[in-house]
């Protein structure tokens, strides 16, 4: 006999290793959670099989291996951006350096070279910048529904712009290779530069380089905390050496009549492009730092494994926010979601920070050790008031809070988030503010959900998606997430089927489970560990 949920009854579903499907005991009210339930135990497979009885299996997987690995892994969005950006700098410079084949380098002219190379640095560091991220979202988000999905789908990638600072940052030092040559011929075969700006333009170039190579994905992964300072303190050095090497080079060439039409430094850097890409590249740097300030969180200690950081300074709805205790040194990006149903009234947002690292260990050992000092302060009869006293906890806060992929669902009418543990914030974020007239359901993944986040969150996610389907992975063990998506995409608003998929987890899972259902037809969208 098939079982339905009536109204308030709440079934969770899930998908062991073997793509076999269970079904949870229901939930009848929230007061069922607070009396103790907590370990709900499983109905047998046969009372839902006539539920699922449709979807025996996985859609098969479109193109041969081959094509599939090239469409879904090699060419993905990010890289068409990085390849476009990049060929379209090569070709270029390739007609540029051809006189080199005559050994011909008075035919160059290295202002040329050096201009391409700060454009091309100055590219990679706007797209970079808070504004212009938060710009491309919310114009994705202007996209109506009665356009054709393959176009919303298509201006739902603008989260991969990262392929454009990426290609942008190595073109502008390919270009800054070739000025270094140049340079350097010219001055051992005709001497026409001094030794200082020869030193500083291979300085530069040492510190471009090492930038690079410090960002490539595998040591980027390795060592994220070398990546972050090298990425932050080479880079301000680098612009610091590009401006000393400007003004040799333009004192230079003003004093030794090079450049006849120039009377004065300042007249001839006012005249050369590269000062004005330096001077707004130097601007961008600086804006964020201008805005750095002090915020004040109040913690909410979850379980040993997370917190919960409150707060009632105002951000834009699908915000992610960027805290720090050492603004030096680094920086951690956690999305914003309303505390309430209701955020109007109280104004109040959170964050979710789960144990996934030294830092958040470290937060989350503080937030613990502050609660524990609160509940066990004295008793007096001089300050009373403290037992009610609300520990609270500051970080550090710059530039602007960015949008982040999921605010990107509310582009489809239709659509499901699939997450894994405190992915559960950015989830919320997205469900908390959606369209009015948008269906979304949320899949949620994770350990012994009220033992880890809390009955509060918990309920708050159920009221905010009562049909949600989430997943105890200690009861269960882990899903085949790719399975249970490709179910509910089927399924999802009476027989219509789901949009899109959008999937948030750790880098393996999301790649895994993304590339999994594109490559059976089912469009899905995650975030990319770019630079």
């Amino acid at each position: 006999m098939e079982r339905r949920a009536a109204p308030g009854m709440r079934f969770i579903a899930c998908c062991d290793l073997h793509s076999t499907w269970a079904a949870l005991k229901p939930i009848r009210s929230y007061d069922d959670l607070e009396s103790g339930i907590s370990t709900l135990t499983l109905t047998p497979f046969d009372s839902v099989r006539p539920t699922l009885q449709r979807q025996t299996s996985l859609p098969p997987k479109r193109y041969p291996r081959v094509l599939r690995h090239l469409r879904y892994t090699f060419l993905t969005v990010y890289r068409r951006l990085f390849t476009a950006v990049f060929i379209a700098n090569m070709i270029p410079l390739f007609i540029i350096l051809h006189p080199f084949q005559g050994n011909n380098t008075n035919r160059i002219n290295p202002n040329t070279l050096a201009t391409a190379a700060s454009t091309n640095l100055l590219v990679a560091i706007l797209i970079r910048q808070d504004i212009i991220v938060n710009a491309i979202f919310r114009t994705a988000w202007l996209v109506p529904w009665q356009l054709p999905l393959r176009i919303r789908r298509v201006v739902a990638r603008c989260y991969c712009y990262g392929g454009i600072h990426s290609g942008a940052a190595i073109a502008g030092t390919a270009w800054w290779t070739a000025f270094s040559i140049l340079l350097t011929l010219n001055f051992v075969k005709d001497g026409l530069f001094t030794m200082p700006i020869v030193v500083t333009t291979f300085a530069i170039l040492g510190l471009l380089v090492a930038i690079l190579v410090l960002a490539y994905p595998s040591l980027r992964e390795r060592w994220h905390n070398t990546f972050e300072l090298t990425h932050r303190f080479l880079g301000w050095a680098s612009i610091l050496l590009f401006w000393i090497q400007l003004i040799l080079l333009t004192s230079h060439e003003t004093n030794t009549g090079s450049s006849s039409a120039h009377n004065t430094i300042m007249h001839a850097l006012l005249h050369t492009p590269t000062f004005w890409n330096l001077s707004i590249i130097t601007l961008l740097l600086a804006y964020p730092w201008l805005r750095l300030r002090k915020w004040e969180f109040t913690p909410e200690v979850l379980s040993q494994h997370a917190i919960r950081l409150r707060f009632t300074n105002p951000v834009h709805k699908f915000s992610c926010l960027s805290i720090s205790k050492d603004p030096l040194r680094e920086w951690h990006p956690f999305a914003t979601f309303p505390s309430t149903l209701t955020p109007n009234k109280t104004g109040e947002n959170s964050l979710i920070i789960s144990s996934a690292g030294d830092w958040t260990h470290s937060i989350i050992s503080l937030a613990q050790t502050l609660q524990n000092r609160t509940t066990h302060l004295p008793t007096t009869s001089e300050t009373p008031e403290k037992h009610t006293e609300t520990p609270k906890m500051s970080f550090y806060i710059k530039g602007h809070p960015r949008s982040g992929v999921l605010s990107l669902s509310c582009l489809f009418p239709r659509a499901i988030l699939l997450t894994t543990g405190s992915g559960i914030g950015p989830a919320l974020s997205s469900l908390l503010d959606r369209p009015p007239a948008q269906s979304i359901r949320l899949v949620w993944s994770t350990r012994s959900p009220i033992k880890t986040y809390g009955y509060e969150l918990y309920r708050q996610v159920l009221e905010t998606d009562p049909e949600a389907v989430i997943i105890d992975t200690d009861q269960m063990g882990r899903p085949d997430l790719v399975d249970v998506a490709c179910r509910l995409w089927k399924d999802m608003g009476d027989g219509k089927g789901a949009e899109v998929v959008f999937v948030l987890s750790n880098k393996g899972v999301t790649k895994k489970v993304v590339r999994g259902l594109e490559t059976r037809g089912v469009p899905a969208f995650g975030p990319v560990w770019d630079s």
